[in-house]
């Protein structure tokens, strides 16, 4: 026995992950998610939208989330340090009334130009300084400290708690500029053309179309005005034509640096060029040089003139520094009074610095209790989430399975014992009924019949006779424990009716048929001619052989808890996980499905187990080999 429950789990592990990963593509598949949804609300944040996003891995691959969530399934098994970011530059240092997640996470400042640009390979933001020279550094001078246990909220890093800091670091190369246009006209009506001119250029058409949708007079163009805002790289050349048809009219060169304004006409005609209505084109050409590697210096100081510098080459592929605390404090560096980190490169250029993260001390491999990750809509560990609704749901369906067994038993024996009597004839009757009225009919009725007692006075014993919905009643905290058992137990009556009715008629006929069945067997005669009374034979022989499937259906029994009960609870406003799962699955809350499909799919297995343990007791045929 024990090696075929040995066996048996050890076939458990792969089909959970066979049915968790198909559960979880499936969810994948399905268009749509919870940012989606949030995303098209025109007053949403989007900084923060994208950094729920990161929070919880909705921006990284299928494979990489379905991954990061199994390893928290199997105890949370780790074999790197945890990290803990200590900077949220999604955030910015922007601030507002009921906005404390654009709070001033750092301070920054240096003579490089600091500015904030929307990575294009995540859609998130990150933080650039621009070194127009050799001899600028950008600074960063307060993040805060996520150590709870520091007396101030920065600055307090303890090497007891992490070992290290990390650092993201990348050279951003050219990437293309933003175009202002300015055009007017002697009646000072103004054409104006705002784009983006990507690193390969552009072509910007002038047609009468064009001009007569401002109500600009083409005959009539004033000096224009024209600027070109690169945001990152190094210094760019760019080239600004302008052509009639095929024919080249003037061509002005420009030198684009980063985050600068470079004024190629302001209140000008290029030279060249005195009747601009006779411009049909402009074309806009950028030379980029190809960036070189940019060595990047990291300098971290304290308040006490320690200072600590690490150098590395930095190029477009994203480069990770890691600055250990030992040799920080090696270098006579006060973790615990910590003032900036200074940035320089050796050459002009942009340099990106993104998630600076502290490394938890340890040797990295941990092993914790089993974490289904954190709900999406209420940002709760999941299974805090799931376990008030799993009660509400399990002690529901306890009292289903009762009713259903302790009435199907009794029943079933008494059809099978009279067959084709009146009261066999009552009982399939009604068996046939319940077997035929879907569940969620039958609990309207219910419902129904139950609200027709609000309507009477109340003097009439029937008034309010039971609650329509909820598990318990407004006052219920006010009650005493027995007051409380009577309330759940009114509130348990109607959802447990309409649960077990169903598998009640179900399983009347199904041992109704198996008791004919056996009665018609051998060994019965054999019982019959050896003499034995009637009470024997049926209850020792015939029952024993008769109850099979009743056993059997155990394993089904189990998960039938999550998922048979939603429709009702749903119905009768009942507090379970089916209802719960509902509204999962309408905001799409990836991690609170996956754990109740973790916890379906691992029910119904142990529940099959303990179905063929129970029938290997029941029938003595059955062997474990």
């Amino acid at each position: 026995m024990g090696t075929y429950i040995l066996r048996r789990l050890l076939i458990t592990i792969p089909l959970l992950f066979a049915m968790t990963f198909i559960i979880f593509m499936i969810i994948q598949i399905a268009p749509g998610d919870f940012f989606n949804q949030w995303a098209l609300q025109p007053d949403i944040n989007q900084r923060q939208l994208r950094q729920w996003k990161r929070e919880f891995g909705a921006d990284k691959s299928w494979m990489t989330q379905y991954l990061m969530w199994l390893r928290g399934v199997l105890f949370d098994v780790r074999f790197t340090a945890q990290r803990e970011w200590i900077a949220a530059f999604e955030y910015g240092a922007k601030s507002g009334p009921n906005q404390r997640e654009n709070r001033s996470a750092f301070k920054v400042s240096g003579t490089a130009a600091s500015h904030f640009f929307t990575r294009r390979d995540n859609d998130s933001f990150a933080l650039a300084f621009n070194f127009e020279n050799s001899s600028q550094t950008g600074v960063i001078g307060k993040w805060e400290n996520p150590d709870e246990t520091s007396a101030n909220a920065y600055n307090q890093w303890s090497d007891e708690t992490f070992q290290a800091l990390e650092i993201d670091l990348r050279v951003l190369k050219f990437d293309g500029a933003n175009l202002f246009l300015r055009i007017p006209d002697a009646n000072k009506k103004v054409m104006v053309e705002r784009r983006f001119i990507p690193a390969h250029g552009a072509t910007i058409t002038l047609s009468d179309d064009d001009y007569a949708r401002y109500q600009v007079q083409r005959d009539h163009i004033q000096p224009i005005n024209l600027f070109l805002i690169q945001n990152t790289g190094p210094l760019t050349p760019a080239t600004i034509r302008f052509f009639q048809g095929d024919a080249e009219l003037a061509a002005i060169p420009s030198q684009l640096k980063p985050q600068t304004r470079s004024r190629v006409l302001t209140k000008s005609f290029p030279e060249g060029i005195e009747d601009f209505s006779r411009v049909d084109r402009i074309r806009i050409d950028f030379e980029p040089a190809t960036p070189d590697d940019v060595t990047v210096t990291v300098t971290v100081r304290d308040t006490q003139g320690g200072q600590y510098a690490k150098t590395m080459t930095a190029d477009t592929a994203q480069d990770t520094i890691y600055l250990p605390f030992s040799e920080l404090k090696a270098a006579n560096v006060q973790l615990d009074a910590i003032e900036s980190m200074a940035f320089s490169t050796d050459r002009p250029g942009t340099v990106m610095v993104d998630d600076l993260r502290l490394v938890r001390a340890g040797s990295g491999f941990s092993l914790s209790m089993p974490n289904f990750g954190k709900s999406i809509s209420n940002r709760q560990p999941v299974w805090k989430t799931m376990v008030p609704f799993l009660k509400n749901t399990v002690l529901l369906n306890v009292y289903a399975l009762l009713f259903t067994w302790l009435l199907a038993l009794p029943i079933g024996i008494y059809s099978g014992t009279r067959p084709y009597s009146v009261g066999d004839k009552v009982v399939g009757f009604f068996a046939y009924i319940g077997m035929a009225l879907p569940t969620f009919f039958l609990a309207l009725l219910m419902l129904y019949g139950v609200s027709l007692t609000y309507d009477l006075s109340r003097d009439n014993p029937f008034y309010e006779l039971l609650p329509i919905g909820g598990l318990s009643s407004a006052n219920y905290h006010e009650l005493s424990t027995w007051e409380k058992m009577k309330d759940l137990a009114r509130h348990l009556i109607l959802p447990v009716i309409v649960l077990g009715t169903s598998g009640m008629a179900s399983l009347v006929r199904v041992l109704r048929a198996n008791f004919l069945e056996v009665s018609q067997m051998q060994f019965v005669i054999t019982a019959h001619a050896k003499g034995l009374s009637e009470r024997v034979i049926n209850y020792k022989h015939v029952l024993r052989n008769a109850i099979t499937p009743f056993v059997a259906s155990f394993g089904s029994l189990l998960p039938a808890m999550l998922g048979g009960s939603a429709l009702v609870e749903i119905i009768f406003s009942y507090p379970g996980i089916g209802k719960l799962m509902l509204e999962a699955v309408r905001s799409y809350d990836i991690y609170l499905v996956m754990a109740n499909a973790f916890v379906g799919a691992f029910l119904l297995i142990i529940g099959n187990l303990l179905a063929d343990i129970l029938l290997a007791w029941v029938d003595p045929r059955i062997s474990y080999t």
